[in-house]
């Protein structure tokens, strides 16, 4: 089996489990709802009973400390009990979906077992478990384990296999160990400040690392987590009087779009999103007709969360976490862009089969995620934008959101990119590639771009498409559609 991380057979720091919060809530308030799922309550008594059955069940798979299990399954509770109980036995463990296997089928391949639902095709893994439903429905059936045992979990213990896609979309993988799950959770406690009267609706799947942080941050103060139907967002916030919500800007806006004409702003709603900028517009929709908070964050998982972002663009350091925006030769500066790095105790130490990028991203104990930010002080964090994602317009750096923004909020498109490409003769040619809300892109819609543009950009080609490529975190691949742009250009027969 591949080394996923440093292990010790006798720990000398221990992590508290999350199993052991739901007991104690289980012992102390049994009656008292844990879950909702569809109108249906599950008490804190009845969540650790069924964690403790799965405990039961998995043991007959002979797991323990040392194992690494893969988990593919979209009903949010049983998948949670897995990780729940797989976290009770101090198994390594990875959330995925279909989509993402081609990208992390080497991580697959290595793992001791992988549970996923029936129709998953997985011929090369060492051990595969279809999660059919006669499965669960005698896992619920039968005895738990009693006492539950539970294998104690090192600061060093590596607990959770994430993801991170950056804009390459290609997924880098990386190891959460107990201490670093333990930060996280204590920094989203920090941040957002669950209680037992807290409501979180979980809408999103545990393969994006963040839902199971903040849903894991609520069970644990003692609130509820409400598993929501997507189609009815509007329905669930209201019915069942959720406080908090996290979500990605394109799920976001999705769900703004789709708000009944009826819908009555909740009075005691935050939202939370993650993985990408908000737009101003977006902001403002969201205190206008949905929430009357949204918590920003500038977070990555390599890091955990490094700053919330105000309604100004402006970020504030979260305790725990030092970063520091530097110059080319590494030196810090303040007032002027230059390259985010970060120290936390939430920091891992690299990538899992990716040497190279390991390398590049980790120097001297510090993490680079390849941003462009200004601080004004060692507190204050405003983003620019990606390093990668600056354009080189005839000699002139230019950073590409700002400009995005302002298009977005004022055009009457869904979506919007700017990237260059050189012609025939190396020269920068500026694309403006958009997807249009009508069929048909018109010139006045035209013209109001170029009144946005410096005269620097000189002839732009605006592109009409269906979708601009983003990674599942909802950030622009400008990279890969600035090659589909190069290949459609190339494909073009000369005149």
């Amino acid at each position: 089996m591949k080394d996923f991380g440093d292990r010790v057979s006798e720990p000398l720091t221990v992590v508290p489990s999350m199993v052991t919060y739901i007991g104690y809530h289980a012992a102390q308030r049994p009656d008292d709802t844990a879950v909702l799922i569809n109108g249906q309550a599950i008490t804190y008594g009845a969540f650790y009973r069924d964690i403790a059955r799965m405990v039961a069940a998995l043991r007959e798979f002979e797991l323990g400390p040392g194992h690494t299990v893969g988990i593919e399954h979209r009903n949010l509770y049983l998948h949670w009990l897995l990780l729940m109980a797989l976290e009770a036995l101090g198994v390594l463990t990875l959330s995925f979906d279909q989509g993402e296997i081609p990208f992390i089928e080497e991580t697959l391949v290595d793992m001791d077992l992988i549970l996923c639902t029936p129709e998953q095709q997985l011929p090369d893994c060492k051990r595969v478990h279809a999660l059919e439903q006669s499965w669960f429905d005698g896992v619920m059936t039968r005895e738990p384990e009693s006492p539950l045992q539970i294998a104690p979990i090192s600061a060093d213990m590596p607990l959770r296999i994430v993801k991170s896609s950056g804009t390459t979309g290609s997924l880098k993988q990386m190891v959460h160990s107990g201490q670093v799950f333990n930060f996280v959770l204590e920094q989203v406690q920090f941040r957002i400040g669950f209680t037992r009267g807290s409501r979180y609706i979980l809408v999103g799947g545990f393969n994006i690392q963040a839902y199971q942080y903040h849903a894991s941050a609520c069970i644990r103060m003692g609130g509820i987590c409400v598993i929501g139907d997507p189609e009815n967002f509007a329905q669930s916030l209201s019915k069942s009087a959720i406080t908090h919500a996290t979500f990605l800007p394109h799920t976001l806006i999705d769900v703004l779009d789709r708000l009944p004409e009826n819908y009555v702003k909740a009075p005691d709603l935050t939202i939370i999103t993650i993985g990408a900028p908000v737009s101003v517009a977006v902001r403002d929709r969201v205190k206008r007709e949905l929430a009357n908070d949204l918590m920003e964050t500038y977070a990555t998982n390599e890091t955990a969360t490094i700053c919330v972002i105000n309604d100004n663009r402006e970020g504030t350091v979260v305790p725990g976490v030092q970063a520091e925006v530097v110059d080319d030769d590494g030196n810090p500066v303040f007032g002027v862009p230059g390259l985010v790095r970060i120290k936390s105790r939430g920091c891992v130490t690299g990538y899992l089969n990716d040497a190279e990028a390991t390398k590049r991203m980790f120097r001297d104990g510090w993490f680079y995620p390849g941003d462009v930010a200004i601080m004004k002080n060692p507190n204050s964090l405003t983003l620019i934008g990606r390093a990668d994602d600056l354009l080189n317009v005839r000699g002139f750096k230019f950073a590409p959101q700002e400009l995005e923004e302002q298009l977005l909020n004022t055009l009457p498109v869904n979506d919007l990119c700017l990237t260059v490409i050189a012609d025939g003769d190396g020269i920068d040619q500026v694309f403006i590639v958009v997807v249009n809300k009508k069929s048909e892109f018109d010139d006045g819609t035209t013209k109001k771009i170029m009144s946005f543009l410096p005269d620097y950009f000189g002839d732009v080609i605006v592109v009409s498409v269906t979708k601009i490529p983003r990674t599942a975190t909802g950030k622009i691949q400008r990279q890969l559609l600035k090659q589909t742009l190069q290949q459609q250009i190339n494909a073009r027969p000369a005149l």
